[in-house]
């Protein structure tokens, strides 16, 4: 047998591989123009870029410039206003400027400054009109903006007159605050933010904020004198209190304190000239009963000493505000200003079940009226035999130990000493 192979059979291989090369092209090229013609059998989508024409339409700048010379009033609501936080967000408007802040989301407060308080109140556009919602919105650190105010409400005391000027060009330019008198002019530029929870603040357009008063439920409305108010707290602050309780029922409107010293009671004089109003929803409660966190009820106290007025509301969802009417005692033009709006708006500390009862056992024992169902008996000289009401002791389940501290009540004497 040879060890070599023919070289006939070489080739005769090399035709068979060069056989099926030429197959395996003919294959190829049948199977791309079956694809090239199921390709043209498909319509074919034309694809289009547009490009921005430079007459876009921008979007609507405006701009705020305005002056004053009522500096006291405005240091003084500055003031009242860093009471509850550094930051705060300023919305202008046609109509007004309003001040936003909040403290830990369970005090809200809006400060409403009428364009009355101003010389001049002027906002200006790129377009032919400013429309009643066209709206200027700014973060500012209220406390440096403060700091200017009462540093110049110092000088007043030696000038006779100083006027005020506030620019502001909108988004992204500094807001501009001049101070001008006789010998100097002074000009502030402070920097301006956004603020993301912005909308936690205007509580105008959110229909969901749980902090809105619902005026057709209101359970409670109280007029009462600020000056009065002031002096309750300023009391409530000297005894230390840690809790306070705001109990009202008809003709009658206590503030109990739960502290160091224990439980106090300070009685609100009922004179129809201190006490305007009181009005309670007594078909859904012959009392109403409200707790809070006595540091954060005390970030009023600015505000009511300033104010001469107070109104207190309660809804039925239980939604607490307070509304202080501002009035501008340093005003010389401005005679026709109306006041400073502040409302502030609060959420409640969930009750402690066991010094709400403790309450309850103090005000209501033996005074209280139960209705009752009952059956007459032939005893009785009732001529209803159905329903009806007699007097009863409110019963406590709570014992009442030797060495508990009673409430304290304290009332305002309206007898003065005479001089």
């Amino acid at each position: 047998m040879s060890l070599f192979i023919n070289s006939t059979d070489n080739e005769s291989d090399d035709d068979i591989n060069n056989n099926k090369n030429n197959d395996r092209n003919n294959n190829k090229e049948d199977i791309t123009n079956d694809n090239q013609d199921s390709e043209s059998s498909i319509p074919k989508t034309r694809t289009t870029t547009t490009t921005r024409s430079s007459s876009t339409i921008q979007p609507k700048q405006l701009q705020f410039n305005a002056s004053t010379t009522q500096i006291t009033h405005l240091s003084e609501i500055f003031q009242c206003l860093l009471a509850i936080n550094n930051q705060a967000i300023i919305s202008i408007r046609p109509n007004g400027i309003t001040l936003y802040s909040t403290y830990n989301y369970s005090t809200k407060v809006h400060m409403n400054i009428d364009p009355s308080l101003f010389n001049l109140y002027n906002i200006t556009t790129n377009e032919e009109e400013v429309f009643d919602d066209d709206e200027l919105k700014l973060g500012v650190d209220i406390s440096l903006i403060s700091d200017c105010f009462n540093s110049v409400q110092n000088t007043l005391k030696f000038e006779s007159l100083v006027n005020c000027y506030i620019t502001y060009n909108g988004e992204g330019y500094p807001l501009q605050i001049e101070f001008e008198d006789n010998y100097i002019s002074e000009k502030l530029d402070f920097f301006t933010f956004y603020i993301d929870e912005f909308d936690d603040y205007n509580d105008d357009d959110n229909e969901s904020n749980s902090n809105d008063i619902d005026y057709s439920n209101i359970i409670l409305e109280i007029i009462v004198k600020s000056d009065v108010l002031t002096n309750l707290l300023q009391e409530l602050n000297q005894i230390h209190t840690d809790l306070l309780f705001i109990y009202t029922s008809k003709n009658k409107l206590n503030f109990i304190s739960s502290g160091s010293i224990g439980m106090s009671k300070l009685i609100f004089p009922n004179e129809k000239s201190i006490l305007e109003k009181l009005i309670i929803d007594s078909d859904i409660n012959p009392y109403i009963i409200s707790q809070f966190k006595f540091n954060e009820f005390w970030k009023i106290f600015k505000s009511v000493k300033l104010s001469s007025k107070c109104k207190i509301l309660k809804d039925s969802a239980g939604n607490f505000s307070i509304q202080l009417i501002c009035k501008n005692n340093y005003q010389n033009q401005q005679s026709h200003y109306s006041g400073t709006l502040i409302t502030f708006k609060m959420n409640e500390m969930i009750h402690n079940d066991y010094l709400v009862e403790w309450i309850l056992q103090d005000e209501l024992s033996g005074d209280m009226i139960i209705p009752v169902n009952d059956t007459a008996t032939n005893n009785d000289n009732i001529t209803d035999n159905n329903n009806f009401n007699k007097n009863v002791t409110f019963e406590s389940n709570i014992p009442r130990l030797p060495h508990e501290p009673l409430i304290n009540s304290f009332k305002k004497s309206n007898k003065r000493k005479l001089i």
